[in-house]
């Protein structure tokens, strides 16, 4: 009797086995698995979580990552409901600015959690989509200045601040009746705003000097090899 009741029971464990093997599907909270673990629920990891083959995917549109929070909870990042993205865009418009330009416009967007770049920029006549703005040089008739379009640090607000000027000059029209006169206008700056921490890291600035010399070869910054 005791024979049959162990030949019995190892039969069982063979089918369980067998039927275990075939499904190769675990469930918790799941009592239909549809992967090798379905879990319905919360999971706490103690130590490591180690992914040896998470495999490959083509497909970019819709997919959501996965990021630990500084409680080390682990979260899907999902940007439709995120308050911010990884690159955010912003597009600042400033209508009827003076004709010397944006000296000074302060954002209000925190320089210890953003790093922040103006990355194209154009202007109009006021409330139009006239294009023909002239620049005229306070020194000389002749002389043509350069642009200054740029965000910068700001030391006491410790803030992102948006300057866009052309040096020494003013914004200009052409009245249409023999005269040129300066002008406000309407200015548009593209601004890409990374969030620090998640996928930017900001390095330390690389100073060269270059000795009067045009040409030159910058240093790597630290951490990256030829």
């Amino acid at each position: 009797m005791r024979t049959s009741l162990l030949s019995y029971s190892l039969l069982l464990v063979t089918v369980v086995c067998s039927i275990s093997a075939m499904r190769a599907q675990v469930g918790i909270n799941k009592p239909n698995p549809s992967a090798i673990l379905d879990v319905d629920g919360d999971i706490i990891v103690d130590q490591t979580l180690t992914l040896e083959n998470p495999g490959n995917s083509l497909e970019i549109r819709g997919l959501n990552l996965l990021v630990v929070s500084t409680a080390n909870d682990m979260l899907q990042y999902d940007i439709d409901i995120a308050k911010y993205g990884p690159i955010n865009n912003v597009q600042f418009e400033f209508t009827d600015l003076s004709y010397d330009g944006l000296q000074d416009y302060n954002t209000q967007v925190p320089v210890d959690e953003y790093e922040m770049v103006v990355h194209s920029f154009f202007f109009k006549r006021v409330g139009s989509d006239n294009y023909n703005v002239l620049l005229g040089s306070n020194s000389s008739v002749l002389n043509v200045e350069g642009y200054q379009v740029y965000a910068y640090k700001h030391a006491t607000h410790n803030t992102w601040f948006l300057r866009a000027i052309v040096n020494d000059s003013s914004f200009q029209i052409d009245t249409g009746l023999g005269s040129i006169i300066e002008n406000n206008i309407d200015m548009i700056l593209n601004v890409a705003l990374y969030r620090k921490g998640l996928l930017t890291k900001t390095l330390n600035e690389v100073n060269v000097d270059m000795g009067t010399s045009s040409t030159g070869t910058a240093p790597l910054p630290a951490g990256f090899t030829n």
